[in-house]
């Protein structure tokens, strides 16, 4: 991710806006470094471009595993079909052109529906509990509107209230409380703003 790309982040539990410290810089994007607290709290790191909000090691470690070993199946670019794309439009009915427009996406996997909704024109804010994330910014890097972050649903590190969509599939179900995170999901969203949610 470019350096600017970094500036919509705050610390999940202060709500600070952190500042990018020490980043490296190779053709533009940031690859390592950190987001710092200016006031001198917590230190989140940012590896292989991405900056990540929980430990490396946590309950979905395996989900992390799977989707790092079948990183593309999913993906209509890669398997020659439109089921992702299709499915998305089914839960969602959101329009194919979404520029202007900013998308969360909670539980990115290794980024089958990212893909779908970069290509919207959208400003994509995608993330993952999970390793899988590393997956994802391999699939979807190339996306210039794309962001790939590594956080907890629960500690979303991004201003409340400031989404126009917010889409979360098949995921609810495997957190530890899926009302809160139904709640989590839908405090980020405008007023007015839309969520896709499903547990299958």
């Amino acid at each position: 991710m470019r350096p600017d790309q970094f500036s919509c982040f705050i610390d999940p539990e202060t709500r600070v806006p952190l500042r990018l410290d020490q980043p490296s810089i190779v053709d533009g994007q940031v690859v390592s470094g950190a987001l710092v607290d200016p006031s001198g709290g917590e230190r989140f790191r940012i590896r292989n471009g991405i900056a990540r909000f929980v430990p490396s090691t946590n309950y979905v470690q395996n989900f992390g595993l799977q989707w790092k070993i079948h990183s593309r199946t999913q993906l209509d670019s890669h398997n020659g079909s439109t089921y992702s794309r299709d499915r998305w439009k089914e839960v969602s009915g959101w329009d194919d052109d979404l520029r202007g427009k900013n998308i969360l996406e909670a539980g990115s996997g290794a980024g089958r529906f990212t893909e779908v909704l970069a290509s919207t024109g959208a400003d994509v804010y995608s993330f993952d509990f999970s390793e899988a994330v590393e997956a994802n910014r391999e699939n979807n890097g190339h996306f210039p509107n794309l962001n790939v972050f590594q956080a907890d649903v629960y500690r979303i590190p991004l201003a409340k209230g400031s989404f126009d969509h917010v889409f979360c599939l098949g995921v609810i179900q495997h957190t530890p409380d899926p009302a809160l995170t139904f709640q989590c999901l839908a405090s980020m969203l405008k007023p007015g703003g839309r969520l896709a949610s499903t547990c299958t």
